[in-house]
């Protein structure tokens, strides 16, 4: 009973200062996962790997709260949507920079959806209800539907077979270069290895309370390996 008391004892200190500096910034975690992602490129997978990996470094417009109810992450607030059903207005967020250090505009976000409409299947199942997607202007996206289709903000808000916005001139298929908006950049993949992501400095985080995937997102570490 000794033992077991002081095996409990020593349980609650080593735990104790953990949840304690859970909100403060630095070091490294080794995260295990069993096999390796087969792609980097969230929109041209469904397996949760690729999406638990990719979602540090790729955003969406949209995502789930944690009640799976769908709610902004790039985009500004959710759709506005027309008396008919068949138009979709999107603001985006404003001061949102990429990896590369260059602002996102309605122009990345218009050839990302096309990117995502032609190899996505989630794109695909979308593609054949779309007539057209524009940019009004360099903060707003439209959507143009043949006719309403009530699952397009859920289908722009997973994280795998991802709607990612990445800059519109780095749409190659397949993927060159791993540039996204998320609080975390690739810095090395090494196949079979480790996949090393590190904190992007120019992140900027939605306001308020974190909330499921939505809400604020935090960057506490340095490192994610």
């Amino acid at each position: 009973m000794r033992r077991k008391l002081a095996f409990l004892a020593t349980a609650a200190l080593l735990l104790a200062p953990g949840v304690m500096m859970a909100a403060e910034k630095g070091g490294v975690i080794n995260v295990a996962t069993i096999g390796e992602p087969p792609t980097l490129d969230p929109m041209a997978s469904t397996a949760d790997l690729v999406g638990i990996v990719t979602q540090h470094i790729f955003e969406t417009l949209y995502t789930f709260d944690k009640g799976w109810k769908v709610t902004p992450l790039l985009a500004e607030s959710l759709p506005e949507i027309s008396a008919d059903g068949k138009t979709y207005t999107i603001k985006l967020r404003q001061g949102i920079k990429f990896h590369d250090g260059s602002n996102m505009t309605s122009e990345d976000v218009v050839a990302s959806l096309g990117r995502w409409m032609k190899i996505a299947s989630r794109g695909k199942q979308a593609a054949g209800f779309i007539e057209n997607i524009s940019a009004p202007d360099a903060g707003t996206v439209t959507i143009a539907l043949k006719q309403p289709y009530a699952p397009l903000a859920s289908l722009l808000a997973f994280n795998n077979s991802a709607a990612i916005i990445l800059p519109a001139e780095k749409q190659a298929e397949p993927m060159a270069e791993f540039i996204g908006t998320g609080p975390y950049m690739l810095k090395e993949r090494k196949a079979d290895q480790y996949i090393q992501l590190v904190r992007f400095d120019g992140y900027k985080s939605r306001d308020g309370e974190s909330d499921g995937y939505g809400g604020a997102r935090h960057q506490y570490l340095d490192e994610i390996r």
